[in-house]
């Protein structure tokens, strides 16, 4: 008898067991469940515990990832606005917004994610085919990443699909590997042409600067030999002042320097002078006997000469000569 209730206790024991594990499942934190019975939803578990059920097979449980997924899919060729081939590899990042709706769109999420990867690509084809491809390369591809995440989800919300877009971005938007070469060669030729653009333009603005410059030169040393030959006529013309001015005070004794001036001049020993046996300078020569004429001792007062006369340039005369010879645009630049 007790060898008898023994294996009864056991095996409603084990049926018991079964039964509870038939009977239960766990969620946590991370899933939803979906409980179906006969292929119908009877309820969605999103709270954390151990839950009850009908035994299988009259219920199954079907769990669905709650937390953000990604969708990697492999580089693709598309064509944009100007012909031009890119390859772009974009990673897509959504999540279950709404399981029950989830659920009756795709099942698994295996089946969600396929038909997520093929309209996220389809819509960043359309995007592509609208820019240029220098967008494509440029900071402007985030915006366009963005716009295709918008229109993504408007596509899902239309169709119930139950799914957030988070993101949508490029990891990486390249030329396609047998186009490279081509396109880095008319890339390096443009930029050669760009930088001959830049040369020749700076030649002509050197030229330009020179020529200015060889002109703006030769009016200053035009100007300064100008403005050097009238301060050299004033200066003549304030010596010959001078010396009238000296000559004044006493003729004769400057006609008796003139005289002795002559005499150095013209015997210096490497001239020829032709002259008449009657002139004072041969008699001189021959030895013969020459009156010296008797010449006055100066007497008088001395008369200073005029200081205005000899009065040197100022300061301020030479840079407003200076400032005379040189041109506008010069002293414009001048510190």
């Amino acid at each position: 008898m007790s060898r008898t209730l023994a294996i009864l206790v056991l095996v409603v024991g084990v049926v018991s067991l079964i039964g509870f594990r038939l009977s239960t499942y766990t969620v946590d934190e991370t899933n939803y469940a979906v409980v179906q019975q006969f292929g119908q939803i009877k309820a969605i578990r999103g709270t954390e515990g151990l839950k009850l059920k009908l035994p299988s097979p009259i219920q199954q449980v079907t769990y669905l990832d709650k937390r953000t997924l990604t969708s990697d899919t492999t580089a693709e060729e598309y064509l944009t606005s100007d012909e031009k081939r890119i390859q772009v590899d974009q990673v897509t990042r959504w999540r279950i917004r709404d399981a029950r709706e989830f659920f009756l769109a795709h099942t698994t999420e295996a089946g969600g994610r396929s038909k997520l990867e093929r309209v996220v690509l389809g819509t960043l084809r359309e995007k592509i085919a609208e820019r240029l491809y220098d967008v494509m390369i440029s900071a402007q591809r985030d915006d366009i990443m963005n716009i295709v995440r918008d229109d993504v989800q408007v596509r899902v919300d239309e169709e119930k699909w139950g799914i957030e877009i988070i993101d949508v971005r490029t990891k990486r938007a390249d030329l396609p590997p047998d186009v490279e070469p081509s396109v880095y060669q008319r890339m390096a030729s443009a930029r050669r042409v760009e930088a001959d653009r830049h040369r020749a333009q700076g030649q002509l603005r050197s030229d330009q600067i020179t020529s200015q410059t060889n002109r703006e030169v030769q009016i200053m040393l035009a100007c300064a030999d100008r403005v050097s030959r009238e301060v050299r006529g004033d200066g003549e013309a304030a010596a010959i002042t001078i010396f009238a001015q000296a000559l004044e005070q006493d003729p004769e004794f400057y006609s008796f320097l003139r005289r002795l001036e002559a005499y150095n001049t013209s015997f210096n020993g490497q001239d020829r002078v032709v002259m008449s046996t009657d002139s004072n300078f041969f008699r001189l020569l021959s030895g013969e006997a020459v009156s010296i004429p008797d010449a006055p001792a100066t007497s008088g007062a001395i008369i200073p000469l005029s200081n205005e006369i000899i009065e040197p340039l100022l300061q301020a005369e030479i840079e407003g000569l200076i400032l005379e010879c040189t041109p506008e645009t010069v002293q414009m630049v001048a510190p």
